[in-house]
């Protein structure tokens, strides 16, 4: 038989998974704009290069 415990806990797993959710989606956004940064900077480092 379920505790009262484990039915709070239960009540919470949807909260948390969407939590969980918005957090991945940051980060995929935040790992998105650090790799266009990283991308950008290797470009102007390849260009420099060239034009010495």
């Amino acid at each position: 038989m379920p505790s009262k415990h484990d039915s709070v806990k239960l009540n919470e797993m949807p909260d948390l998974l969407k939590k969980e959710k918005a957090l991945h989606k940051e980060i995929r956004k935040d790992y998105k704009k650090i790799s266009e940064k990283i991308n950008l900077d290797f470009t102007k480092i390849q260009k420099s290069k060239t034009n010495q």
